[in-house]
């Protein structure tokens, strides 16, 4: 199947690794045009020389101006503006996810705003107006599963990939008839680079394949395993991710799509 990517210019944010890594990479495979993001410039620079990527864009997008730093180095790499944009990037404030939500800070409840939902917020603010101007965009905001079943601990990462979700449906809301269409992802347990060495480091052997890590996670219950048997793999989000952000999508907007091998218990 065509996903009609070729030459289309994309900023996926937070793709020096994981998720957002394997997002860029289908990305390029597609035709596509991609700026890799990340905190840490020569991970960003690796991948973007590995898949042959327009530039790199360098930035922690929780700090005061780095959206507006991120978008102009993306827009310099790309020639021009952005039309498919992939907001990945974000995080846990450490230590969080063992806390009752009554003993996590109000500073961690920000911090975590800040890196989950306020950057996305601001490139989305920054993207829209050429997309409109242009008629075409697409705008996929990586939440998780979380946002709509949240743990008992973790609150403050919860509240942030919910609000998210719910700031994607009032932008998707605001642009009828525009031809940009906003969309969510929500992952549930995806196995990234830092989950393959925890399950190493768990089970004492470094020679564990990734497929093998999951399959002993799986076995032993480490963490609640979904109906799919298994957990989720950085590709499998990917190909939804592509899919959302293909021109051939015009009529899919304001939508979540749950990418967690059935760990949600209920209905979108």
């Amino acid at each position: 199947m065509d996903l009609q990517l070729k030459g289309r210019r994309a900023l996926v944010t937070g793709s020096s690794s994981g998720i957002g890594e394997a997002i860029v990479r289908l990305l390029t495979e597609e035709g596509a045009q991609v700026v890799v993001h990340g905190r840490n410039r020569e991970r960003a620079e690796r991948v973007a020389a590995d898949i042959g990527a327009a530039g790199v864009a360098i930035g922690e997008l929780s700090e005061d101006g780095a959206a507006e730093a991120v978008h102009g180095e993306a827009v310099a790499a790309l020639g021009g503006n952005i039309e498919i944009l992939i907001n990945n990037a974000g995080g846990n404030s450490e230590g969080n996810t063992s806390k009752k939500p009554a003993d996590i800070s109000v500073a961690d409840f920000m911090s975590n705003y800040r890196a989950n939902t306020l950057g996305a917020v601001a490139l989305c603010q920054l993207c829209v107006p050429a997309m409109v101007e242009a008629r075409f965009g697409r705008i996929v905001n990586v939440s998780s599963a979380v946002a709509m079943q949240p743990n008992f601990m973790g609150a403050d990462y919860s509240a942030a990939k919910a609000a998210l979700l719910n700031y994607t449906v009032s932008l998707a809301g605001s642009l009828r008839g525009e031809n940009v269409c906003p969309n969510v992802l929500t992952p549930g347990v995806i196995l990234v680079e830092g989950l393959v060495r925890f399950g190493r480091m768990k089970f004492g052997d470094d020679s564990l394949t990734a497929d093998q890590v999951n399959e002993r996670l799986a076995a032993e219950a480490v963490f609640e395993v979904p109906p799919a048997g298994r957990f989720g793999l950085p590709h499998e989000l990917a190909m939804v991710a592509a899919m959302l952000a293909s021109p051939a999508n015009g009529f899919i907007t304001g939508a979540n799509y749950r990418v967690d091998g059935g760990q949600t218990r209920g209905l979108n």
